[in-house]
């Protein structure tokens, strides 16, 4: 293709379908500017098809290499005094810092680019650069500067006849209309957008319209007006680009938490966080932290809350400091370039000045690398020291012939943990529990190692045995820890189900305590006795013995834990587990997995073998949890009588 082409078509040809093209085919777009790249032997030809190559890259990664290519392009062109070349190169670079956050760099970009455009007889060249400032406007807030703007592009693509290109100015105008509140000024041109998309067959634009008209009705609080357009939006994405689903996810995040459906918003809002940081979209990676702080708030989630505040704040901080926007008033007031001359040196920057600017990048790099190989040796070793604490698996194996233990931690170290031991004393029994210490990573894994270490020394060494005086026990061990560190009012402990079983000839009985979390019970057959804490099928059913909502640690009510004691039967399933699996955050919607589910698959899986069901377990939690993160330790143990 690109031999015909070259045979065809001349080098400047090539260079403007390539330049013509990036809106509506970025594929062919690439290969005219590569085509020219390899092929042409004057500079000025080259760098144009550069600054092309330069703004497909950079819609795909937005990586900090396509600026230095595009800041390269103008330096040469301002040597040569290429007006076009500034102008073209000015408006790329304006997009660029426009998506990095840093409006002041983005609006001295647009403005030289408008005031070189106003000298060359280019009217697309005009369209574009108005465009661009109109946009950069938008971000200041300066609502009426960006119609100003925008509508001189829209003038001048009127004249060009470019319908494509008309009715991304409609849009951009009626979303400015949107943010200055004159809300049935933007429907006007937001509907003027539309017919003329549909009637042009402009597959590509008409979402973009759908995504406008949604954040209108958003802004109306015409909530199930707007969801459908955003639905409509999401249906028809153009080539799945990320950016545009990033902006859906947001607004659908936003009606969700204004009907208070802070569950749904932060499972949104967490698909949404995951792209702009991927995009490194500085003002929109704000937004969704700001919108998460929300809903984790409303969702009583306060500590995460905080969290997301305080990150939203940095961000924010980032660009939107009041030097930063008195910069941008005084540019927006000027409306020149004269004051920008630090910026024009860095445009101007030799190749070596650019060689040392990357050799010292790539310094800092080496030197992060290598603390981050610290702090993993650290926390590996740290790993270490949990897992001597840990009982060995392999006495597992001997204490319980048949039986499973799943346990996933969400980072090296973990604040969950198993543990379990025999007793010989008068009679034969085994204890097991399945516990969930405050806090993941380092802080819950001490966590973990101090209350390990006090059931250890409870049942090894004060031969206490039974579940609920265990736990008294650990209680009071832990508590007194940290009362030695001055610390009387620290919250933090564990959530534990411990379980005793205690054999004898003819029967087996079993003991159990718990804190927070509970013990599920899987038997064979009807229940005789219905009751609400009992879940069945056709074949099975499942008994739910509660736990005492109470950590083993500091807590306003310090009552003793309280003991169950029931018979066994063969056959029964005895499950002990973290609330890890149950609050995973995935599947299609990008929500939890949730205790009811979690009863029905246990019952669904009771035919199977112990090592059936851990590998179906496993399976279950893996591809529900997909691509989220997971966002808590996992630890199960089941029993089978």
């Amino acid at each position: 293709m690109q031999e015909n082409l070259s045979k065809t078509i001349s080098i400047v040809e090539l260079n403007n379908k390539a330049w013509d093209s990036r809106y509506e085919d970025r594929d062919s777009a690439m290969v005219f500017a590569m085509e020219v790249k390899e092929n042409a032997t004057n500079k000025s030809d080259i760098y144009y098809a550069q600054l092309t190559i330069a703004q497909l890259l950079f819609w795909k990664t937005n990586e900090s290499e396509q600026l230095v290519m595009a800041i390269e392009a103008l330096s040469y062109f301002e040597k040569t005094n290429d007006l076009l070349g500034i102008s073209r190169a000015n408006i790329i670079c304006a997009g660029m810092y426009d998506q990095y956050g840093q409006y002041e760099k983005a609006m001295h970009h647009a403005v030289a680019a408008v005031k070189i455009a106003e000298l060359i007889e280019d009217e697309n060249n005009k369209a574009d650069t108005y465009t661009q400032l109109g946009q950069i406007y938008s971000r200041t807030h300066d609502y009426e500067n960006a119609i100003l703007a925008l509508t001189k592009g829209l003038d001048k693509r009127k004249k060009l006849k470019d319908d494509k290109a008309i009715a991304s100015s409609l849009n951009l105008i009626a979303r400015n209309y949107v943010l200055g509140k004159k809300y049935e000024k933007a429907k006007m041109f937001y509907e003027e957008s539309l017919s003329l998309r549909e009637k042009i067959g402009d597959k590509e634009g008409i979402p973009w319209t759908y995504l406008g008209l949604a954040a209108l009705y958003s802004e109306r609080e015409e909530w199930e007006i707007s969801f459908d357009f955003y639905k409509k939006a999401e249906r028809s994405n153009p080539n799945s680009d990320q950016r545009f689903e990033l902006l859906c996810l947001i607004g659908i995040g936003k009606i969700c938490l204004s009907q208070s459906f802070a569950e749904d918003a932060i499972a949104v809002l967490n698909k949404a966080l995951s792209i702009a940081e991927r995009l490194k979209i500085i003002s929109l990676e704000s937004e969704t932290y700001q919108l998460l702080a929300e809903a984790y708030e409303k969702n009583g989630e306060l500590l995460r809350a905080l969290f997301y505040y305080k990150t939203y704040n940095e961000l924010k901080q980032k660009f939107l400091s009041n030097e930063k926007v008195n910069m941008l008033k005084h540019q927006q007031i000027a409306f020149s370039i004269e004051n920008a001359e630090k910026e024009a040196e860095i445009h101007r920057l030799k190749n070596v000045e650019l060689k040392n600017a990357f050799e010292k990048i790539a310094l800092q790099n080496y030197q992060l690398e290598e603390k981050n190989k610290e702090i993993t040796d650290s926390i590996t070793y740290a790993k270490r020291i949990q897992d001597a604490y840990l009982p060995e698996k392999k006495l597992f194996n001997e204490l319980f012939s048949n039986a499973f233990l799943l346990y996933k931690p969400k980072d090296i170290v973990s604040g969950d943990f198993y543990w379990y031991a025999k007793i010989n004393s008068g009679s034969s029994s085994v204890l097991f529990a399945a516990a969930d210490c405050t806090g993941h990573g380092v802080p819950g894994a001490i966590m973990s190692v101090i209350c390990c270490n006090a059931l250890n020394e409870v049942v090894n060494n004060k031969n206490i045995y039974q579940p609920d005086l265990i736990l008294n026990e650990v209680r009071n061990m832990v508590t007194s820890a940290f009362k030695q560190q001055g610390d009387v009012t620290q919250k933090d402990g564990m959530d534990i189900s411990l379980v005793r079983l205690i054999f004898s000839d003819d029967k087996m009985k079993l003991q159990y305590a718990g804190a927070n979390n509970p013990l599920w019970i899987v038997r064979k057959g009807k229940p005789v006795n219905m009751a609400d804490n009992i879940t069945l099928t056709d074949a099975y059913h499942l008994i739910e013995i509660k736990a005492d909502k109470l950590p083993v640690g500091n807590h306003e009510r310090m009552t003793p834990f309280t003991l169950h004691e029931m018979d066994v039967e063969k056959g029964d399933m005895l499950y002990s587990f973290s609330d890890g699996f149950a609050d995973q955050f995935g599947g299609p919607f990008g929500k939890k997995f949730k205790t009811k589910p979690m009863k029905e698959l246990l019952l669904s899986i009771q035919e199977q073998t112990v090592e059936e069901q851990q590998t179906i377990l496993y399976n279950t939690y893996t591809d529900w949890k997909s691509n989220f993160e997971q966002i808590d330790d996992m630890c199960m143990i089941g029993v089978r009588v």
